[in-house]
């Protein structure tokens, strides 16, 4: 399996050549656009963040028994967990060994990972609005902590999912789904990017 970032920002502005290498590479797990990560403590907020428009799944934080109910239930959709089968991890070893996306928290740790051979487009680096641009420029995929470090609000969180979506991240990590998958989409209209549903297109 290939696990490569796709079309990693249809919101973007004008990119460097560079940036958009990155976003050129096709990815089988990520959806096109800029997907919403969701957070979820289990099975049911999970189920609730896909039916709001979550693309992927944060479950890092998760047990095995709860990681495991979540793929019974939902065995396409991509998610972040601390298991083989993940899409997404956090774990530079086991993103070694079973080819996941892994993300980085910060550009130094992008850059060591890279160094012990994972390409470039099977790594995110997780960082907040402010830093995105600049991310963005050196040509690493980005996924935008929306909820921030305080007491987010959902306001706050469709804020920085706009501004993500602009800018061209990959996904955006939120627990607030619907507002940020919202302003995304918004975004993506006023763009004139958004993906086009299937079967919606033209003959």
């Amino acid at each position: 399996m290939q696990n490569r970032i796709a079309n990693a920002g249809p919101c973007g502005v004008q990119a460097s050549s560079k940036v958009q290498r990155v976003k050129s590479l096709a990815n089988d797990w990520l959806p096109p656009g800029t997907a919403v990560l969701a957070v979820a403590a289990g099975p049911p907020a999970a189920a609730a963040a896909i039916a709001a428009g979550a693309g992927l799944i944060d479950l890092w934080d998760a047990g095995p028994e709860t990681v495991a109910a979540f793929r019974a239930d939902h065995p396409g959709v991509p998610a972040c967990a601390r298991a083989d089968w993940a899409a997404l991890v956090r774990d530079r070893a086991l993103a070694l060994r079973t080819g996941a996306i892994l993300i980085c928290g910060d550009a130094a740790g992008a850059e060591q990972a890279e160094a012990a051979g994972i390409g470039r487009g099977s790594l995110l680096v997780q960082a907040p609005p402010a830093g995105v641009a600049g991310l963005l420029a050196a040509g690493w995929p980005v996924v935008v902590e929306a909820d921030g470090t305080g007491a987010a609000d959902p306001q706050a969180a469709a804020a920085a999912g706009a501004i993500a979506c602009w800018l061209g991240a990959t996904a955006v990590r939120t627990q607030y789904v619907t507002a940020v998958r919202r302003a995304i989409d918004m975004t993506a209209s006023i763009r004139g990017t958004r993906p086009v549903p299937r079967g919606c297109g033209p003959p």
